[in-house]
């Protein structure tokens, strides 16, 4: 009887430290953690100085607390810490406390992980590595096409596919607009360069006017510009009045000269295609005004062929050059129709031979520009092809 008592009193007693022990497990495990704090003692007044290794120790700890207030934007002074005893305590053993929480937007983690980082360093923080930068993009590219030259090649195209002329001033604007005052004869000097290319001499002009006042690198070779571009200036300042067709002639032949003395004198240099360019445009509007006032001049029509003719000769190499031949196949078009319009087909007085001729003139023509691979005017010219043949065949039919 006894040894039944004593079984089923070890049995409770075990049951009730099992019981104790869990819940102690429990609260451990999902209990609020709490840090074990510290209480600081009141320092005596006969305490003696602290030793060596404290005194280290306050010293290095004291700016970090600084440091600390000034980060959480405490307006009260940190005291310096003050050397606590602490009294042993039987604490149960905590797990190690958890990292704090990253707040939203920062930055420090991901920076810290290769591969997360956003990719924004110091330069990007500095604007004055940013403005440098962008500055030296404009200029570079803009080096780098508009020494081309302009007479045998199209304009030169930036990335975007603009004029990088036209691109160059407009980008030059905007960075003149965010940084006011910045680089002024550099910026000055790229913009004349624009300016020439598009030939507009007297805004080139002002412009490398400011830098030939400053003392800098690029002053001698904006006076040599200002010079050259003053010629070219006066050159195309000249008025073109005439009383009649004929003394007009003689005026742009006389610009036609002046222009051919240029490129003598900038033979080899990039001012020679700029003359180059002038000449042919003077030459292209001495064929324009011959085609509008054919008519008032005696045998206007063989006039005009002759000055086309004289035009493609002498700016074989031009970039313009199948422009040039697209427009001499429509004049002799306009002539094929003018010989159907004024000599009916169907009539006695209409010659296949010299309608079929005048045809035939403007299909070599507009041939010719049709098979050359890579050039704008390709597509223009097989339209124009085709419905010239078109045409010719309607004019045939009613000619039999």
């Amino acid at each position: 009887m006894q040894k039944q008592r004593a079984a089923v009193f070890l049995f409770f007693v075990s049951v009730s430290a099992l019981t104790l022990q869990g819940c102690a497990v429990k609260r451990w495990l999902f209990g609020p953690r709490s840090t074990p704090s510290v209480i600081p003692q009141p320092m005596s007044e006969s305490l003696p100085s602290p030793s060596a290794p404290s005194a280290a120790l306050s010293d290095s700890s004291a700016p970090l607390q600084w440091d600390f207030a000034q980060r959480a934007d405490q307006k009260q002074t940190a005291e310096p810490p003050q050397v606590a005893r602490q009294t042993p305590q039987a604490t149960s053993p905590l797990p190690p406390p958890s990292a704090p929480p990253v707040q939203a937007g920062s930055t420090g983690l991901r920076n810290g992980i290769p591969g997360l980082s956003d990719g924004k360093g110091e330069s990007e923080d500095n604007p004055q590595y940013v403005t440098e930068a962008d500055l030296l993009k404009v200029v570079t590219e803009f080096q780098r096409l508009a020494g081309k030259d302009t007479y045998r090649f199209p304009v030169p195209k930036d990335v975007t596919g603009a004029n990088v002329y036209k691109a160059t001033l407009t980008r030059l604007r905007d960075y003149e607009d965010k940084h006011p005052g910045a680089y002024l004869e550099l910026l000055a000097f790229t913009r004349g360069r624009a300016y020439e290319g598009l030939h507009e001499y007297e805004k080139a002009i002002a412009q490398y006017q400011i830098v030939s006042q400053g003392k800098n690198r690029l002053n001698e070779e904006a006076s040599k510009a200002i010079a050259i571009l003053t010629q070219f200036r006066e050159i195309k300042q000249r008025p073109l009045t005439a009383s009649t067709p004929l003394a007009y002639l003689q005026a742009l032949d006389s610009q036609i000269a002046a222009w051919q003395e240029q490129e003598k004198q900038q033979a080899g240099t990039p001012y020679e295609a700029l003359a180059r360019e002038e000449e042919e445009r003077l030459d292209w509007a001495k064929v324009r005004f011959l085609e509008l006032n054919r008519h008032r001049f005696e045998d206007g029509n063989g006039s005009v062929v002759l000055a086309y003719r004289q035009l493609l000769n002498k700016h074989n190499e031009s970039k313009n050059i199948y422009r040039y031949q697209i427009e001499f196949a429509d004049f002799y078009f306009t002539l094929a129709q003018e010989y159907a319009v004024q000599n009916d087909p169907q009539s006695l007085q209409f010659d296949p031979a010299v309608f079929e001729e005048l045809g035939r003139t403007a299909l070599r023509l507009y041939a010719e520009v049709a098979h050359e691979d890579g050039v704008m005017e390709k597509l223009e010219a097989k339209g124009k092809l085709e419905a010239l043949e078109a045409y010719m065949a309607k004019v045939g039919r009613l000619g039999r």
